[in-house]
């Protein structure tokens, strides 16, 4: 069958398409267990469909002896001189890459996956099988990418609930207990085993882990969580001559403190799930696949192998008799036949593919799934979720709506923040659940009560202090201050200018009230303030405006405040009278 060409938002791959890719002259699919999954093809610029091949469109073709196409989306296109063009395109499920994933948690593989799914942002047309009854504890605690979640990273599906072997059906995601089967078939030296490679490998082996949890405490005091007897160990470890021990991180598969049996238990089953049961080999075979020979097409139904699949391998010469899986096969979509199967052990998997897009990030010219990345990544950051004690709160959009600075680095411990939003500057003594009280407005407004009512005089620095109608005026650079209609209780003073009055019983500064008289009228005075004048024999007056004569001096008063006081003129003095006689007196 030809590889077909469609446009990049097919989903059904029920037609022709934009047309069969007849004149390639190769192409190969490559598919790994729990790896990599790629289509590569050449195809020459002559070609009728040359024109109509461009990144983001998909190349559906057939990936192993069955008549099932799988969709592959082009990412690169390579364009040498001699005029053969090189297409890679991916399977169709790496789009899920480009698919986010909100925090959530369960507590069943099945409810991980379709929690996924439901929890998805972005385009997804995937959906989600797997026959798997496992219980255990899912949680994602950040936003992350839905394939990254699959497999490849700490605290993941295959993580959490493997081992488990993932078959990618176009917008199906299949996760299975045991993808395969057991194939009663041999590859034996001889008969249809052409070439063989076996290759060992302990760099990587361990027979026990040491698990841990790390934490802070409220106090932000680190914990460490441990178990008594340290070690978890493998079924394999007696048959080793030492026991190789390392630390396992299982931080992330908590959201809390775990207890010591928790621990215990999900490293059990990280051991269960990964520990090797010998020395890891890998073993390259090529053989004839006599299935599609006509001598044996007879036999064909039994021997027909597929990806995951265990056979045995036999050659006597190498001491070669290993029953493994098939984990990675290279088919040809051309010729329809397999080019090349591995058995046993593969150095690639999901995490494997999942770093080769990260890559991207160091090129020129980032990818969309590059920017992504830094994207989460700065997301992370900010959020405060790889610590802080500064982290910045988004609304559903992820649109920036507060910024936090808090007394620990987890908004659920912190007792004291302060929060900057749309309202102005705020602050809580009570957590983030507990009352704000807002220092600065958006206006500039300041609230000294919400500062404890305590300011500091040294800080303030000011010229004038003056009330709006400057009824009441204190220069704080002079130091003088006027007031109109001002009462001042107990004043003490020792001078007071401009305004005293020594007439009868009032004496400088004393606050008097009470009356006096001069001039022939009488003086009405209350706390020192004139409040009238009359002749002795008439009522007084309040609110007095005008002049009066005392000890030699004029008082000027405007609405019973003394305004000024003057020295009345004095008298010419009178000329001396002249001595008598002159100078004529002096001859006597």
């Amino acid at each position: 069958m030809k590889p077909i060409l469609y446009p990049a938002g097919e989903t059904e791959f029920r037609n022709n398409g934009l047309g069969r890719l007849s004149e390639a002259t190769k192409c190969l699919v490559t598919e790994e267990r729990n790896g990599q999954y790629e289509l590569e093809m050449q195809y020459p610029i002559t070609g009728r469909h040359y024109k109509e091949i461009v990144e983001e469109r998909i190349i559906a073709a057939r990936h192993d002896d069955s008549d099932d196409i799988q969709p592959f989306r082009i990412y690169k296109i390579t364009r040498p001189m001699n005029g053969i063009v090189t297409i890679s395109a991916r399977h169709i499920s790496y789009q899920l890459s480009k698919v986010a994933v909100m925090p959530f948690a369960a507590n069943t593989c099945a409810e991980a996956l379709s929690g996924m799914i439901s929890n998805s942002v972005g385009d997804c047309p995937f959906s989600i099988w797997t026959d798997k009854l496992l219980e255990a504890s899912f949680s994602v605690d950040v936003p992350s990418s839905f394939r990254s979640l699959l497999g490849g990273t700490s605290g993941s599906i295959l993580d959490v609930y493997g081992p488990g072997e993932y078959e990618w059906d176009k917008f199906t995601v299949k996760f299975h207990t045991h993808r395969g089967s057991n194939q009663d078939v041999m590859i034996r030296y001889g008969k249809n085993l052409t070439d063989v490679k076996k290759t060992t490998d302990t760099s990587n082996l361990w027979t026990g882990i040491l698990p841990y949890w790390a934490g802070t405490d409220e106090a932000e005091q680190a914990i460490l969580v441990t178990l008594p007897e340290k070690v978890i160990y493998s079924d394999m470890a007696e048959s080793f001559v030492y026991r190789m021990v390392v630390p396992v991180d299982l931080s992330s598969a908590f959201q809390e403190q775990p207890t010591v049996e928790q621990l215990r238990s999900r490293a059990q089953a990280y051991v269960n799930a990964n520990a090797a049961d010998g020395i890891p080999a890998s073993i390259d075979v090529s053989f004839v696949a006599l299935w599609q020979t006509e001598e044996y097409k007879d036999w064909a139904p039994l021997q027909k192998l597929k990806l995951c699949d265990t056979v045995t391998v036999y050659h006597k010469g190498l001491g070669i008799e290993n029953k493994a899986k098939i984990v990675s096969v290279t088919y040809d979509v051309i010729l329809e036949r397999y080019e090349k199967m591995t058995i046993g052990e593969v150095k690639t998997n999901l995490g494997d593919s999942i770093r080769q897009i990260s890559e991207e990030i160091k090129k020129d010219v980032p990818t969309s799934a590059s920017v992504s990345q830094a994207i989460s990544l700065a997301t992370n950051i900010l959020s405060g979720s790889t610590g802080g004690n500064i982290v910045i709160n988004t609304n559903a959009k992820g649109q920036p709506i507060e910024i936090l600075s808090m007394n620990t680095a987890d908004i659920k411990t912190a007792t004291k923040i302060i929060k900057i939003d749309k309202n102005g500057i705020s602050v809580s003594k009570a957590g983030y659940s507990g009352a704000f009280t807002v220092l600065l407005d958006i206006d500039g407004k300041l609230d000294a009560a919400a500062l404890n009512g305590i300011i500091d005089a040294a800080l303030i620095k000011t010229g004038i202090l003056s009330d709006k109608q400057s009824n009441v005026t204190w220069n704080m650079a002079t130091g003088a201050f006027t007031g109109k209609n001002v009462t001042i209780t107990n004043l003490s003073a020792t001078s007071v200018s401009g305004t005293t009055v020594t007439g009868d019983t009032v004496s400088s500064g004393d606050g008097y009230t009470g009356s006096y008289h001069v001039d022939g009228a009488t003086i009405s005075v209350r706390a020192g303030i004139v409040t009238g004048k009359t002749d002795d024999e008439e009522p007084a007056t309040t609110g007095y405006t005008g002049t009066y004569h005392v000890d030699g001096a004029t008082v000027t008063v405007q609405d019973g405040i003394i305004t000024a006081v003057t020295a009345d003129p004095q008298p010419e003095p009178e000329p001396e009278p002249e001595t008598p006689g002159g100078e004529e007196g002096d001859n006597s």
